[in-house]
């Protein structure tokens, strides 16, 4: 028998087994579903969060402060020469106008400070540079590498920089984001084991009801493919309608909880993740459904074909 004829049968006797234990593959399926469930909530728990940190490294910024006094052009070139560092994500020009302008409105209504502007008479205020990398983790390169230009190591041109000022919060927002990332990875383990298990047991169980003809089928001599296929074909297709189920139940759950998402993540509601990666998510949940169905399948039949 050719290979072609022989995964066609397998793949049939497979479809018909699941058609005719209607009960268990209903409950099996729907077992499959909830595992993809859970992990599914993994999956936009983790895009949140990634979001969420996204937007606190935003907030995160290193910037370097010049003397009134140094000429326009020596910071031009300092900004051109800092943007060439690989961790640098933009570095923005603040003039001493933009600069005076801004202190001005967060202190309008400080008397104090505007009486003591207005007996200076000019703008006290030196031009800035405001340096931003790709993550809150590279600061501490970038900074290295920034203090080693020699217009920086001038103690007549920068005044200061504020990294060490801050280095304690953005050290905090490393840990955070780190632990953060390592609880995720953790609970994704945990519970993909968690519904291997699960589905395992679900598994014996559909295939416990067919324990005599798999008996017969060895008594008559029958190869091990074609015992197990079927029941392999069998679990992949239970993973995959479940997670045809879990794509439905998704789109309506996360267009009921979008609201509370959009303000929990700062502005990331799950039904527009959902709805953007649609194509995306399907294939990650097929896959990963498929996956445990097959895994499940041939663990659970390998008890009965032991000799």
């Amino acid at each position: 028998m050719s290979l072609r004829l022989d995964i066609q049968r397998i793949i049939k006797e497979g479809l018909i087994k699941f058609w005719r234990n209607k009960l268990i593959s209903f409950s099996t399926t729907l077992v499959m579903t909830i595992a993809l469930l859970m992990l599914s909530s993994l999956m936009f728990l983790n895009a949140g969060l990634s979001v969420a940190m996204s937007q606190l490294e935003d907030r995160v910024d290193v910037n370097i402060y010049f003397f009134p006094d140094v000429p326009e052009s020596e910071i031009l070139t300092l900004q051109d020469r800092i943007g060439t560092i690989p961790e640098v994500r933009d570095v923005q020009y603040i003039s001493r106008e933009e600069a005076f302008v801004q202190f001005q409105e967060r202190h309008q209504n400080d008397e104090l400070i505007n009486r003591s502007l207005e007996e200076l008479g000019d703008n006290p205020l030196g031009a800035s540079l405001n340096v931003r990398a790709f993550r809150s983790s590279q600061y501490e390169s970038v900074v290295n590498a920034i203090e080693s230009e020699p217009a920086v190591s001038n103690s007549d041109f920068v005044e200061r920089i504020n990294y060490y000022d801050n280095k304690t919060a953005i050290d905090r927002l490393n840990e955070f984001n780190n632990v953060v990332r390592a609880v995720t990875v953790g609970a994704t383990i945990f519970f993909v084991i968690i519904a291997l298990l699960v589905i395992l047991s679900t598994m014996r169980i559909a295939i416990f009801a067919s324990k005599k003809e798999i008996r017969i089928k060895r008594l008559v001599g029958a190869e091990h493919r074609y015992t197990r296929g079927p029941f392999v074909v069998m679990g992949a297709f239970y993973g995959f309608l479940a997670a045809i189920f879990t794509m439905v139940t998704l789109y309506f759950a996360t267009g009921w909880v979008a609201d509370f998402t959009r303000t929990f993540f700062g502005g990331m509601d799950f039904k527009t993740y959902f709805t953007q990666n649609i194509f995306y998510i399907f294939i990650i949940v097929a896959a990963v459904g498929v996956i445990l169905g097959v895994i499940s399948s041939y663990l659970a039949i390998r008890r009965y074909l032991r000799t």
